[in-house]
């Protein structure tokens, strides 16, 4: 079965390393997120605390760079971007709590990267590291919502968390400038993936993708009811010629037209990734063709 599932096509990719000026071009860069915005992608790193803007050409110019004051010692999973306010929403994951537990939050922005305010999120997790992975943020009949994808099925982690069929979408709505629960979505209990690694809402479709699996899905919400038109339909990033997986540590992923995408890569794991191979697509960004 798993031969019948399309391959995406590669258009081009670039190490960030040399996207950037090159007095940064030696560190390292754990990419988490990425928004398409005004012909640029606006990508954020799980071990740094400012964004990275670059031209969606993926070549280095004057235009590429760091922006946003560092704030803390966190970094952030998901961006997103209010057009009616235009402001940037920056996801930190999970940030300790009373009572032990962990609540993820929200940062914004304004349009030039000044930092605005820092607003918790109506949720709960068991630990620091297996919170949200993404963040969408939806506007309808004047209201503010956002989406956010949790990192492991049924929002857990550990061995529960792995357990393919769980997907979850958790939906808050702005009120009394808070970020409320309103709701849970559930994503189609076929979908085999692992883990759930970034998101993006375009072309009134839903893009999901697994960083374990290796792995896009692609779906149809109806925002009026928030549910699923159909099941979707599944990709794969490309594979070695023997099947093994290349793009091992996909992180984030954004809508650029109806059939491509453009997705960052985190740095390899070498604990828990042992294949070298791994490390020639990491700490990158890539775009894709879905192919018809």
């Amino acid at each position: 079965m798993q031969n019948m599932v399309p391959k995406l096509i590669l258009v081009r990719e670039s190490k960030i390393c040399e996207l950037m000026p090159r007095h940064k071009s030696s560190e390292r860069w754990e990419a988490s997120g990425v928004l398409v915005k005004d012909q640029h992608y606006f990508v954020v790193f799980d071990d740094r605390s400012d964004i990275a803007r670059f031209s969606d050409d993926l070549q280095p110019n004057n235009t590429n760079g760091l922006f946003g004051m560092p704030r803390g010692d966190y970094g952030y999973e998901g961006i997103t971007y209010n057009a009616t306010k235009q402001r940037f929403y920056l996801l930190v994951e999970a940030r300790k709590h009373a009572k032990g537990c962990y609540k993820p939050s929200i940062v914004e922005y304004d349009n030039e990267f000044k930092y605005l305010k820092d607003r918790t999120v109506d949720f709960t997790f068991e630990s620091g590291n297996k919170g949200f992975e993404a963040v969408v943020h939806l506007q309808r009949n004047s209201d503010d919502y956002l989406l956010a994808l949790c990192e492991g099925n049924k929002c857990r982690g550990g061995g529960k968390g792995r357990k393919p069929g769980g997907g979850r979408l958790q939906l808050f709505e702005k009120k009394q400038k808070r970020w409320l629960h309103s709701g849970t979505i559930a994503l189609p209990s076929s979908l085999p993936f692992v883990d759930y690694s970034g998101m993006s809402i375009g072309h009134s479709r839903v893009a999901i993708v697994s960083q374990v699996n290796s792995m896009l899905w692609v779906g149809q919400l109806d925002e009026a009811h928030w549910t699923w038109r159909d099941a979707g339909r599944l990709y794969e990033f490309p594979r070695s010629d023997n099947a093994s997986i290349l793009y091992g540590n996909i992180e984030g992923v954004g809508w650029i037209t109806p059939t491509r995408i453009v997705t960052v890569s985190d740095r390899r794991k070498k604990k828990n990734q042992p294949d070298k191979r791994l490390s020639e697509k990491d700490q990158s960004i890539h775009i894709f063709e879905i192919p018809a």
